[in-house]
């Protein structure tokens, strides 16, 4: 397998993981008995002197997993196509089992009853579980000790990925998280490696040419990965209806014009034209023209004040909506755009005796 091939089939098995990951996991979520809540809070009472938590547990009961720690293993780590895994052949099978899909929709009614109170950090069941237990199980590996550090870095192409945010930032850190990686430091926890229980001839997958393939390739200097970040970015946009972070455009009049009975284009303020200069256009930046539906959405550029057209054919459809939705609320924000372009303009041209007395 050649590395392109192999940088191909890691990324659909990501992809299938990240959007599947929901059906595998839920099944396996639980909530605390009573009686297991009462004898919980009386160990509490002893040990600490006070109770915390008195409600029950609703967790995903991560041990019940181990009976299919080498399905996940043979999905992520062997050389053959994904269709032909055992984990994917299961996972196809269940999608039409009336119970099994009874025990997803119930283990995501305790996910959103844990959630319901929670306004931040909420508790998640996606592909990083996933990617946690195989490496817990890799990490046990007691035989065959090169080949586990191998998968174990090829573990950390798939962690790379689920890293990416599209926010512009690079984030480098593998399985094990990294300083440079972390918002805050409540973050950084401390993981030592699983110790090697498994037997040594318990070896998992071995190596092979997906294996060979990924873990010889050269990294990219800027982000410690075999992906470059708009391959990364491609992966993220497929799963968020999002505009890519570094997408620009040029502060000019718009290229194509249609001609109608009636002339629809935005007459700019005066003394303002564009500069030409390019810059990365911001969702939350976009206003809308509420009398044009032809040219409608507009962002103001950064280095000259110009109110550029948008194109509405690189906005999705969800994007629209919540462009839409945001301008509804104020419904002087075109006006204020508007005059802000204006003064922005002005303010440009005045002299430094004419600012110092505007700012009076």
């Amino acid at each position: 397998m050649n590395l392109e091939n192999a940088k191909g089939e890691l990324v659909k098995r990501y992809k299938y993981l990240y959007g599947n990951a929901f059906l595998i996991l839920a099944p396996y979520m639980y909530e605390e008995t009573s009686e297991e809540l009462v004898k919980r809070l009386k160990e509490q009472q002893i040990k600490f002197g006070n109770i915390f938590a008195d409600k029950p547990l609703i967790y995903l009961n991560i041990s019940k997993l181990d009976g299919i720690n080498s399905l996940f293993e043979e999905f992520l780590l062997s050389d053959i196509p994904m269709e032909e895994s055992k984990l994917y052949q299961l996972l196809q099978s269940k999608k039409n089992n009336k119970e099994y899909l009874e025990q997803v929709s119930y283990g995501l009614a305790l996910l959103e009853k844990e959630n319901a109170d929670k306004r931040s950090f909420p508790y998640t069941i996606d592909i990083f579980k996933i990617l946690s237990k195989t490496c817990d199980y890799i990490e046990e590996q007691s035989g065959d000790l090169n080949n586990k550090k191998n998968k174990l870095n090829v573990l950390d192409e798939y962690y790379r990925i689920g890293r990416y945010k599209n926010n512009g930032k690079i984030y480098t850190s593998g399985r094990n998280l990294d300083l440079h990686d972390c918002d805050s430091l409540s973050f950084i926890i401390d993981k030592n490696p699983r110790k090697p229980l498994r037997d040594k001839n318990d070896v998992g997958v071995k190596n092979n040419s997906f294996i060979t393939a990924i873990v010889t390739a050269p990294h990219y200097e800027d982000n410690l990965s075999i992906f470059t970040e708009n391959e990364k970015q491609q992966v993220y946009l497929t799963y968020h209806d999002e505009l890519p972070c570094n997408l620009e455009i040029a502060c000019a009049l718009e290229e194509v014009y249609i001609h109608t009975s009636t002339d629809t284009r935005l007459q700019r303020p005066k003394n303002t034209e564009p500069c030409g200069e390019y810059f990365t256009i911001n969702e939350n930046e976009i206003f809308v023209d509420p009398s044009d539906s032809l040219y409608r959405y507009y962002q103001m550029c950064p280095h000259c004040g110009y109110i550029v057209n948008i194109p509405k054919e690189i906005l999705s459809d969800g994007i629209k909506e919540r462009i839409e939705d945001r301008c509804s609320k104020d419904n002087k924000l075109f006006r204020k755009m508007y005059l802000y372009s204006e003064l922005y303009s002005l303010d440009k041209s005045s002299t430094k005796g004419q600012k110092r007395i505007l700012q009076k």
